[in-house]
């Protein structure tokens, strides 16, 4: 066999191979990146890659919160034509605030009252006072108005019965997280039946446990 046979056929057999090489490569199948993975990010500048962006959520408004309010009171009572006596409180009430402890505050206050001057005058009421104000963090201070929704009064040995007298009421304090300290003034004009109107002014202090 001459060398030129022997060139031809070393150059046959590399080109066999070589198509069968590439027949088996083309015949594999490439493999399949997995659904669902996170793209690979390179960093360049030797930062760790940013974080995902944040899901759209609408943007809140500010909302009032609700809250109930359980207080006594207690101080001097001046009572037209008797001597000066006391009087003391039970109050229960519902209340809304702009922002939670500060803030435009509005609401109810409700409960039963009585104060007595001596032995034979004395007198009882149901009063309603709705009220509004302001609140900023601990300070406290309301401005109302309202009735005693029946009242009875007794003085000089004479009762006498009322329904709807006027009332107004301020009190002005601080609010610690739940615990109101209040210095507290209500006036009234309890006119009745059976007895002579009279006025009437209550101050002195309270203390509310809050909810808020």
């Amino acid at each position: 066999m001459t060398r030129a046979s022997l060139a031809g056929a070393g150059v046959r057999a590399a080109v066999l191979t070589l198509l069968a090489v590439a027949g088996r490569a083309s015949a594999e199948p490439a493999p399949l990146e997995p659904r669902g993975s996170a793209p690979l990010v390179i960093a360049t500048d030797g930062q760790p890659p940013p974080p995902p962006p944040q899901p759209w959520r609408p943007r809140e408004t500010g909302k009032w919160h609700d809250g109930v309010a359980v207080g006594v009171g207690f101080g001097p009572a001046y009572v037209e034509g008797v001597e000066r006596g006391w009087w003391a409180r039970l109050d229960v009430g519902a209340y809304e605030i702009q922002h939670r402890r500060r803030g435009l505050i509005v609401g109810m206050l409700t409960g039963l009252e009585g104060w007595r001057a001596s032995g034979e005058d004395w007198g009882a009421g149901l009063p309603l006072v709705i009220f509004g104000g302001i609140q900023s963090d601990a300070f406290f201070s309301t401005l109302g108005a309202g009735f005693d929704l029946f009242l009875f009064d007794r003085v000089a040995g004479a009762g006498g019965v009322g329904f709807f007298a006027p009332e107004a009421d301020a009190k002005l304090g601080f609010d610690l997280e739940g615990v109101r300290f209040l210095a507290s003034a209500r006036a009234g004009y309890r006119w009745q039946v059976g007895a002579d109107d009279r006025s009437i002014l209550r101050v002195g202090g309270e203390v509310q446990l809050t909810t808020d």
